[in-house]
């Protein structure tokens, strides 16, 4: 009893502190993000991670609807949950499944719709930069060393003898900073690669931001994270090349081929020394396609078993590394087909010149969904991502013509807005305090050539 009421009373004071400073929410979210190992948390009858508690108190202390218009993608991701909460209702889809969704994808969802709406675009651009340029930092420090400091973290909770262990490669230990797991540390930095693009930081100190996280990507020896990253670095000088000037662009380029042939040199004898290790875990992932025929319609699918030691199985495969095949052994193949209709949008929303890092965040981890699941903390990223991709994108004018207040929304991007094709005027919202910084932010890429 006295630590629920010493956990409530600190919960109140971060609400308040993060009511009066929307951008210590942000901060303290991405802090935990980035340094808070999966494996520590707090049992409230569930597991509850540090990183879930603080999403939900930036949805409580900053979540004002009059302020913050609901979208239809909120409609249509609601539904989703809705309906999976039905599901485990009717018994079709079990409690931790349901835990996963509904707290695991929701809360983090809400809380970068408030961030987005709260925190001018350009200083959740610089957090993120800033931060996961010291996560690439420290995994570099961590290759050379062979030293992984936040595995020192120990906790008797199950999840600890999970996530800790170092997966090794060719032998040679791959990267997983305080994400537990290489994989998804390396999707998560492809997905900072926008931000850091975008970001006011000095162009100097961006490059070297940009350069750190490239390199920390190729040593977690993640073909995902490392294809994600080259994707995202991609999409950043074609699509949002006017948040830089032409030099850097430029340099980027340079920079870029070079790097792509070392690193492709220098990954390449490790995995060819990983020889059938490497070629297994491709099979493997080639194989999960056979699950696909035994999903059902709505809910869990039946080949789907838990043991005692509450690790779950599907037929003869005991993870997922998939998290388009695991949503649908998971919760049935209508929600994933309204998750895979969402990345259609998303994507279609990119080609009509919509634009913002979030959004362009979010479509170039889309490929690597096929092959990573949602696990440790790359789950809250993504998903808080997402919402900051809904709350940002009626604020990101077209990057080739000057913002006109009057012209309606493409249909895509209404369709992931919600907005109808109503005027944008007054669609940037926040406190009376924020909203002047918001104004300003809403334009931050309209000086695209």
């Amino acid at each position: 009893m006295t630590f629920s009421l010493v956990l409530a009373a600190l919960g109140l004071t971060l609400a308040v502190l993060v009511r009066a400073r929307p951008r210590w929410g942000l901060v303290a979210f991405v802090v935990v993000l980035c340094f808070v190992p999966p494996w520590l948390g707090i049992n409230l009858y569930v597991f509850v991670a540090p990183l879930t508690l603080i999403a939900a108190v930036m949805v409580v202390a900053l979540w004002r609807g009059d302020l913050i218009p609901l979208r239809v993608y909120d409609g249509v991701f609601a539904m989703t949950l809705g309906v999976i909460v039905a599901c485990f209702i009717g018994g079709y889809v079990d409690l931790i499944q349901t835990f996963g969704a509904v707290v695991g994808w929701g809360v983090p969802y809400l809380a970068g719709r408030v961030a987005g709406a709260r925190v001018d675009a350009p200083f959740v651009a610089g957090t993120i930069a800033v931060l996961f340029g010291v996560v690439a930092v420290l995994a570099i420090i961590e290759f050379v060393t062979s030293h992984n400091v936040f595995v020192g973290l120990h906790s008797s909770n199950p999840a600890y003898a999970r996530w800790s262990g170092i997966r090794i490669r060719g032998g040679v230990p791959r990267v997983e900073g305080a994400f537990g797991n290489s994989i998804a540390l390396g999707a998560s930095l492809a997905m900072a690669v926008p931000f850091a693009w975008t970001s006011r930081l000095p162009a100097p100190l961006k490059a070297l931001i940009l350069a750190a996280i490239g390199t920390a990507s190729v040593l977690t020896f993640s073909r995902i994270g490392m294809g994600c990253t080259a994707f995202a670095v991609l999409l950043c000088l074609t699509v949002l090349r006017g948040s830089v000037s032409r030099t850097f662009r430029g340099w980027t380029t340079v920079v870029a081929i070079v790097a792509v042939a070392v690193a492709a040199v220098f990954a390449g004898d490790v995995f060819s020394s990983a020889g059938q290790e490497a070629e297994g875990s491709a099979e493997y992932r080639s194989n999960l396609t056979s699950l696909v025929p035994a999903m059902d319609w709505i809910g869990q699918s039946a080949i789907s078993t838990r043991d005692a030691g509450g690790t779950t199985s599907y037929g003869a495969f005991e993870s997922i590394d998939s998290a388009m095949i695991l949503v649908g052994l998971n919760y049935g193949i209508l929600p994933l087909l309204v998750l895979l209709t969402s990345a259609v949008v998303a994507v279609v929303a990119l080609v009509r010149r919509y634009r913002s890092a979030a959004l362009v965040s979010v479509v170039a981890l889309i490929p690597g969904l096929t092959s990573v699941a949602f696990i440790t903390q790359f789950t809250a990223f993504f998903w808080f991502v997402v919402g900051l991709a809904v709350a940002q994108t009626v604020q990101v004018p077209s990057s080739r013509k000057p913002l006109d207040e009057s012209a309606p929304l493409p249909p895509a991007v209404a369709a992931v807005a919600g907005d109808g094709g109503a005027p944008r005027n007054g669609s940037i919202v926040g406190s009376p305090r924020e909203e002047g910084r918001s104004r300003v932010a809403g334009r931050v890429l309209e000086d695209s050539p």
